[in-house]
């Protein structure tokens, strides 16, 4: 079976074999790069070479049929997402760490969409594609915390264009490495793909534009502090990206901490958690939606903390 794609702007700067995952369902990465070692994919009707990069237009074809197609495993669509708020056009949930929103690169099934769906079934079609119906932000699969999502076409509509113009407000949590010397800082260094690691994102000059403002909220004596961030643009891993290159990467980030870093006991994932966001309804109300902090979370922050002090 032969598949054939044209790279989309937002996959141009992925290597191939990262984009061809993304884009043909079915097929595991490592599937994908036998087949470009086989000579079985071409890209702008030329034998595609490792570790090749895709730019915007490329013509991808790909010959299949000697591949075995990857097993679904079945979704979980049953799984506890907390609702912090619902209405006829929105639910603004507490996203569980360690669950995706969406399908992706090596991610078929047991979703936020899946979920979504299954409870859901009149918004399968809401917004951009069948994978990714209701969504108009997103947050890191290891990233706990609040999201919206839209139960109709107006109200996608709605909401879409208030993240496109940067309008609702987001607060973030992240333990990091080391003690910031002031109280608070802004950072605006430009964000683009890392030219050595596709899954990963890096300060560029040439990137797009980035902001992110900071506020220490605790420092710890054993080396960590607690931040609140700000993000008043929406590039993918912004937070993380920021505050490895200021120095201070998120405590668990195995992306974006250093080598000589030697994460708390009891840290299984990055401990970042989007803890607020203020948007304005659809009805026309603005609120504000506060997620409780993960309990992995809180329970490294009471690890990490010097005991109370007893009375006199």
């Amino acid at each position: 079976m032969e598949h054939m794609f044209t790279v989309s702007d937002e996959s141009s700067g992925q290597r191939l074999d990262v984009c061809c995952t993304a884009a043909i369902s079915g097929y595991s990465r490592s599937a994908i790069q036998k087949a470009i070692k086989d000579e079985k994919v071409l890209v702008n009707g030329s034998p595609a070479k490792p570790r090749q990069v895709v730019k915007k237009d490329d013509h991808i074809r790909i010959r299949l049929e000697e591949m075995q197609a990857v097993s679904e495993a079945p979704v979980d669509v049953d799984m506890n997402i907390p609702i912090v708020h619902e209405d006829r056009d929105v639910v603004v949930i507490n996203k569980p760490a360690g669950i995706a929103v969406h399908p992706g690169t090596g991610i078929r099934s047991g979703t936020i969409a899946d979920w979504f769906v299954k409870r859901y079934p009149s918004a399968v079609d809401v917004g951009e594609g069948e994978n990714r119906p209701g969504i108009v932000h997103r947050l890191d699969k290891d990233t706990s915390g609040v999201m919206i999502l839209a139960k109709n076409e107006t109200a996608y509509t709605h909401l879409k264009k208030q993240f496109q113009d940067r309008r609702p407000k987001k607060e973030y949590l992240a333990l990091v490495f080391g003690v910031p010397g002031g109280r608070d800082g802004r950072i605006t260094q430009p964000i683009a793909r890392s030219r050595r690691n596709p899954m990963r994102r890096a300060v560029d000059p040439l990137g797009k534009e980035a902001a992110t403002d900071w506020v220490v909220e605790e420092k710890y004596p054993s080396g960590y502090s607690l931040i609140r961030a700000f993000p008043q643009t929406g590039r993918m891993h912004q937070i993380r990206v920021h505050m490895h290159f200021l120095g201070f990467p998120i405590v668990g980030d195995h992306l974006y901490t250093f080598k000589r870093q030697k994460q708390p006991q009891g840290v299984t994932r990055h401990l970042l958690h989007a803890e607020k966001l203020t948007i304005k309804l659809p009805n026309g109300e603005t609120k504000t939606f506060t997620a409780p902090l993960a309990e992995d979370f809180a329970a490294v922050l009471a690890r990490i903390s010097p005991p109370a002090r007893g009375g006199a």
